[in-house]
């Protein structure tokens, strides 16, 4: 038994030395994408978000007037504020240190609603909140500093399906425990405070991005591009790194924003993000409207159904080859009208299942095409500043957050009820799907433009095509034509000089003795015949039939092939030329044979 145990001990430090030896060695091809998918799910188990409002106002006795008014604004201030400072330094000090960031954020969020009661407190806790949730774009930047474009599809599909089963295992597990009555609401952030310390585990094992790996990447897209343009120096230490980077902000800036493909999938970002954070935040004022206060409210199984609908969809997005650089905008015109619609029947509904329904599946489609829009932008890429794309998105969904909460919910502006401002958010959307259609129909109009244009070089190049090739068969049909013709002109000449050879002979035999004479009279049917034959020669000029008659056939040929329509006319034609032939070539053959009679 202990000889089991030693080696069963031996059996387990083996292992441990071995995934040290591989995690060392940075063998990390499938250790690290476990562990980011991990970490994604247990990042994101946020059990206490489905009952926030009923928390603070049953447990924490705050008024609506006072969450409204005076906690949550802070956690829209900071997002925006902080958000600055990420998007330029993420890329810079290496994805970690905001990663850290993004789960101390979540940590302090939940100490102060845990084990606080005031009103300073809450607000630094919402402060806290919006650094949290403005510092996840590190995490995602992170993959992509760390992996190479051909992974950025699957690992990005990988770690959105893990954020979002994340958020639907925290969200059954509260809807349980309030169902049950096994837990309170207080139970849900007691149990949500203690999540961000076992994710905070996971972050530190996740392997450091090396700055020298950022220049190499960097020296193989420059030498991909074989531009004769000198470029910068690339930094040797990690403080020339720093410089480095600082003075390429704005040139990268400028690179990323000057792909097309680019701007129309961060436009639709920030409009799209803007929407889907209003949407939650005020889903569940409308939910409050129609409920009926004896009912334990759905919400948390609403929220773990959209999470689990997002998730099936991103995994099976991934294993359908989509041409997004053709489909793309087909896809946000029909996404934004559903968007639409689902928004207006949220908003004009006095069922919270058909509610629920609405929220289900616009939720689902914006974390579906969040996806998409995250790994096509990251595919584009010309530079390694992944953080500084998605920080300038999210930054220009804040504002453009900012701006719609000013105009339209708050008291300065329109001060619009929940229903009302939920259309104004329907009303976006279908802005975004006239945008992107008019853009197809430029496209589409473009593209005819284009062609119409090409068509008639294309067609003068055709007929100059048809023309070399008619020529070429006209030349070699004149040339196999010439050559028959001086063929049977020599013949011709051979068979005159046989002909007459043939005459001085009858005459001699004519003129002979009578002995001769016997045999001159027995010869006479065939030299006469010959002489026949020779005067009937004579007679056939065969030069005029192959010049005259072949003349005319050929000029009638190179007429018909000045007509360049089809192809079948220049066979048509060929074949014509080619019909001269056989009769010169007969010609000629029977001249031959006379001559060797």
């Amino acid at each position: 038994m202990p000889r089991e145990i030693n080696s069963g001990m031996e059996r387990i430090s083996g292992s441990i030395r071995k995934a040290s030896t591989v995690a060392k060695q940075g063998e990390w091809v499938f250790f690290l994408p476990a562990l980011l998918v991990l970490y994604s799910i247990i990042k994101e188990i946020k059990v206490g978000e489905p009952f926030m409002y009923k928390y603070q106002t049953e447990f924490l006795n705050y008024t609506a007037a006072t969450l409204n008014g005076e906690i949550y604004p802070y956690s829209a201030y900071a997002y925006l504020i902080v958000i600055i400072p990420i998007f330029i330094f993420t890329d810079i000090i290496l994805y970690k240190p905001i990663m850290y960031l993004e789960i101390l954020g979540q940590f302090a969020y939940r100490f102060t609603l845990v084990f606080t009661n005031n009103v300073l407190s809450q607000q630094i806790g919402q402060a806290m909140y919006g650094v949290a949730t403005a510092s996840e774009v590190a995490f995602f930047s992170y993959i992509y500093g760390k992996f190479e474009k051909d992974q950025y599809r699957r690992l990005t599909s990988w770690t959105r399906a893990g954020t979002m089963a994340g958020r639907t295992g925290g969200y059954v597990v509260a809807q349980l425990l309030i169902l049950s009555h096994i837990g309170t609401y207080r139970t849900l952030n007691q149990i949500a405070f203690y999540v961000p310390c076992i994710a905070i585990i996971f972050c530190f094992f996740m392997p450091r991005v090396n700055w020298r790996h950022i220049v190499t990447k960097i020296a193989i897209e420059q030498s991909k591009r074989r531009s004769r343009k000198a470029h910068s120096p690339l930094p040797t230490s990690f403080l020339e790194y720093i410089l480095y980077k600082l003075k390429k902000l704005r040139s990268d800036f400028v690179k990323i924003y000057s792909n097309g493909f680019i701007r129309k999938w961060s436009f639709w970002w920030a409009m799209t993000t803007c929407m889907s954070l209003q949407v939650a935040l005020y889903a569940q004022t409308l939910y409050g409207q129609v409920q009926d206060g004896n009912h334990t409210p759905l919400n948390a199984f609403a929220d773990a159904a959209y999470t689990f609908t997002a998730t099936v969809s991103i995994l099976l997005m991934n294993n359908f080859p989509i041409n997004w650089d053709k489909w793309g905008e087909t896809a946000l015109v029909i996404i934004s009208s559903l968007d639409t619609l689902f928004l207006v029947l949220f908003s004009q509904t006095n069922t919270v299942y058909l509610m629920y329904f609405c929220y289900i599946f616009y939720r689902s489609f914006y974390q579906v095409m969040i996806t998409i829009a995250q790994w096509n932008i990251a595919k584009k890429m010309v530079t390694d500043s992944f953080g500084l794309v998605f920080g300038v998105n999210s930054f220009m969904a804040l504002i453009m957050q900012s701006v719609i909460t000013r105009v339209v919910t708050d008291k300065r502006g329109l001060g619009m009820q929940v229903r009302e401002a939920f259309l104004v958010y329907a009303a976006l959307h279908a802005l975004i799907a006239v945008i992107f259609f008019i853009s197809i129909v430029c496209s589409i109009v473009s593209y005819c433009r284009n062609k119409d244009k090409v068509a008639p070089g294309a067609v003068s190049s055709r007929k100059s095509t048809r023309k070399s090739t008619a020529s070429g068969k006209k030349s070699r049909v004149s040339v196999s034509a010439r050559k028959s013709k001086d063929s049977v002109s020599a013949r011709k000449s051979k068979d005159s000089v046989s002909a007459k050879k043939s005459k001085d002979s009858v005459s001699a035999r004519k003129s002979g003795d009578s002995v001769k004479n016997k045999v001159s009279k027995i010869e006479e049917p065939i030299e006469l015949s010959v002489q026949a034959v020779a005067e009937q020669l004579e007679e056939i000029d065969i030069h005029d039939t192959v010049e005259d008659r072949g003349e005319d056939s050929r000029s009638a040929s190179i007429a018909s092939e000045l007509d360049f329509s089809t192809d079948e006319e220049f066979e048509s034609d060929e074949e014509r030329l080619m019909s001269i032939m056989p009769s010169d070539t007969m010609a000629a053959s029977f001249s031959a044979s006379m001559s060797k009679v």
